[in-house]
């Protein structure tokens, strides 16, 4: 988890908890558990977790909903 210090236009790059797990298509539970574990980089502010859009899109382009894991590169 990383600190940051931020204002209100910066969280314009970032997404919160709720809109992340729609676009990845996992519960928002989930989603939680992977940004504890670190899987998902994402901050922690005011008690509530944000991805960055840029990590998001990461994310999604390297993740099967289906197995749960990182999809595999040839």
């Amino acid at each position: 988890m990383m600190l940051l210090k931020t204002t209100m236009f910066e969280l314009e790059n970032y997404v919160d908890v709720r809109g992340a797990a729609r676009q990845i298509g996992i519960h928002e539970e989930s989603l939680r558990r992977l940004l504890r574990l670190g899987t998902v980089p994402g901050v922690k502010i005011g008690g509530q977790w944000f991805i960055s859009k840029e990590q998001l899109a990461l994310f999604i382009a390297t993740y099967d909903v289906r197995t749960g894991k990182r999809k595999k590169f040839m």
